[in-house]
């Protein structure tokens, strides 16, 4: 099969001698590894881990070529250690309800992790908490006994069984976080716990040293690369000087190995890139997505990245109508490719959405705007378009307005785009319908602004 091999030669030659069918099974494995860097055969994509196996030794040689990435791949389980900084807008681990873990719920994973490291292949559910509380006592934690601690405690345990870690032999750990006195049999997976931490703990210092390590001692090339396959946007100011300028200079070559290897599709404007994928598969989390929050914050950042209104900003406030102006800088400036707005800007526009279309939303949902702005931010923080400051200001992407919204009809036939995301909304629609990039279409342009 012939590759198209611009830079080092390494990261393609895991394709040497497959045909095209084959080929296409290596990139699957690829995505399938980059979603579920702990793959087990009983697991989410579990059907995967054959051909991972199959072709253990090239992707192997793939992923260490392409990203710095370890993988080992077992009978039973393939490990992908993604090790390096956080990517932008990722939560991190979330409960069954989709909520994020709290420092309290990392703390408890944390105390079982210690636990059952060098512990019994099984052990009672009972046993295990007073261990974790004896632990976390020494410590120094302020760990307590209530319905607060103990599902928080019980999250931790239902995320290691979800990953395959601990099993439930007899019994199940959620009916104890309602109570205490409920029993239940684990059993542990220690191989699978042996590979479960990315990054030895007992060297990092600190929670920034363990999150970004790994990465400071990363080739350059590796650290670009990990930043424009795992975040969601990477303008080109959250790039240090070199990996700006090594970005810039292979663009074209660096896009069509991302597509080679991953399927991903790298959007590039002036401002910095952004992956897509067609298919996604590779989004964790789908924005413009469906529901009130999700609806409000694709409008509300259509709104903020608009010019203010002179009458309302610049005679006013001062401003000079610029996008986001509302008459105080947050603090620190503004890099490249980012809005500031300040919280009282951001809590009126969604207020005024909530009060506009009023059909539109749910209830409960809007009751509290106040509440409401917070969700709208962790939103779009969430993927990669909003980053909070101090005093509850907030910069808005403006890779955002890829997402503004357009009428779904003949062209001219309605001229606010909000109106059209409304009516979707309205009519149950879910889905990206309404929402997609201004004009409808991904801008063919590569030099081209975001939009703002």
């Amino acid at each position: 099969m012939s590759r198209r091999d611009p830079l080092t030669g390494g990261e393609t030659a895991a394709f040497d001698g497959l045909d095209e069918i084959e080929a296409a099974q290596v990139r699957r494995c690829v995505r399938v590894l980059l979603r579920r860097p702990l793959l087990r055969a009983e697991g989410p994509d579990g059907e995967a881990l054959s051909a991972v196996r199959r072709y253990a030794d090239r992707l192997q040689t793939l992923f260490a070529g392409y990203l710095g990435y370890r993988l080992v791949v077992e009978p039973g389980f393939a490990r992908l250690y993604k090790t390096g900084r956080t990517p932008d807008g990722m939560g991190g681990a979330h409960k069954p309800n989709g909520a994020p873990f709290t420092p309290r719920t990392y703390a408890y994973l944390a105390l079982v992790l210690a636990v059952l490291t060098g512990g019994q292949g099984q052990l009672l559910l009972s046993s295990l908490v007073g261990e974790v509380r004896a632990l976390g006592t020494e410590a120094g934690l302020e760990l307590g006994a209530g319905i607060v601690d103990r599902r928080a405690l019980a999250a931790a345990l239902r995320h290691l069984i979800d990953l395959g870690v601990l099993a439930e032999t007899d019994g199940s750990v959620s009916p104890w976080a309602e109570d205490a006195e409920r029993e239940a049999l684990l059993t542990v997976d220690a191989e699978l716990l042996g590979h479960l931490v990315a990054a030895p703990l007992g060297r990092a210092g600190s929670p920034e040293e363990l999150a970004g390590g790994a990465d400071r001692g990363a080739e350059e090339r590796h650290r670009v690369r990990r930043r424009i396959t795992e975040d969601p946007v990477v303008p080109h100011s959250s790039l240090s000087p070199q990996e700006r300028d090594r970005l810039r200079a292979d663009l074209g070559a660096e896009a069509r190995l991302l597509e080679d290897l991953t399927g991903l599709r790298l959007e590039v404007r002036a401002e910095g890139v952004l992956a897509v994928d067609p298919e996604g598969y590779l989004t964790d989390r789908h924005f413009p997505g469906s529901g009130t929050v999700a609806r409000i914050a694709l409008l509300a950042a259509a709104e903020l990245l608009a010019p203010a209104p002179p009458d309302r900003h610049a005679d006013t406030d001062g401003t000079d109508g610029t996008p986001g102006g509302s008459g105080e800088e947050p603090d620190g400036g503004t890099e490249e490719g980012w809005v500031p707005v300040t919280a009282e800007r951001l809590t009126a526009t969604v207020a005024g959405l909530a009060e506009r279309y009023p059909r539109a939303w749910s209830r409960e949902a809007v009751r509290d705007t106040g509440r409401l702005a917070a969700s709208v931010t962790q939103t779009l923080a969430q993927s990669g378009l909003a980053r909070t400051g101090t005093g509850g200001s907030v910069e808005i992407s403006t890779a955002a307005a890829r997402y503004r919204p357009a009428p779904d009809g003949p062209e001219g036939a309605s001229a606010d785009g909000a109106d059209a995301a409304v009516a979707e909304e309205e009519s149950g629609g879910g889905g990206a319908g309404g929402a997609s990039p201004a004009g409808g279409a991904v801008p063919p342009g590569q030099d081209a602004l975001f939009g703002v």
